[in-house]
C-alpha cells in the first residue's frame, strides 16, 4: 500500500462524522481546508469566494451526488483558521 493510500485511510479512520455514508469524510475535509484557509486569509473577498465555492459544491452535488456538505465543512474549518491567523497577524503588526 502506498503512502497516499495510508494517509487517506488514516484520515478516514480518525476524522469521522455520523452522517458519512461513504467513509470518506476525513480525507475530503483535509483536502478542502487549504481552500478555506485561502478564503479566510483573503478577508475582503471572503464572502464572495465562500458564496461561489458553496454554489459550485451544491451544483456539483446535484450532478454527482457526492455529499457536498463534507467539502463545505472542510472549507469552513479552513476559513475559520485563516481568519484567526489573519487577525493574529494584524494584531502583531499594528499593536
Amino acid at each position: 500500500m502506498n503512502i497516499a493510500k495510508k494517509i487517506e485511510n488514516w484520515c478516514n479512520k480518525h476524522i469521522t462524522h455520523n452522517r458519512d455514508d461513504e467513509g470518506d469524510f476525513g480525507i475530503r475535509v483535509i483536502l478542502h481546508i487549504p481552500i478555506g484557509f485561502l478564503i479566510g486569509a483573503l478577508f475582503p473577498l471572503s464572502f464572495p469566494l465562500l458564496y461561489s465555492f458553496h454554489k459550485y459544491e451544491k451544483n456539483e452535488d446535484m450532478h454527482v451526488k457526492d455529499e457536498a456538505w463534507k467539502d463545505i465543512f472542510g472549507c469552513l474549518v479552513g476559513e475559520a483558521v485563516g481568519l484567526v491567523v489573519l487577525v493574529i497577524t494584524l494584531l502583531v503588526l499594528f499593536l
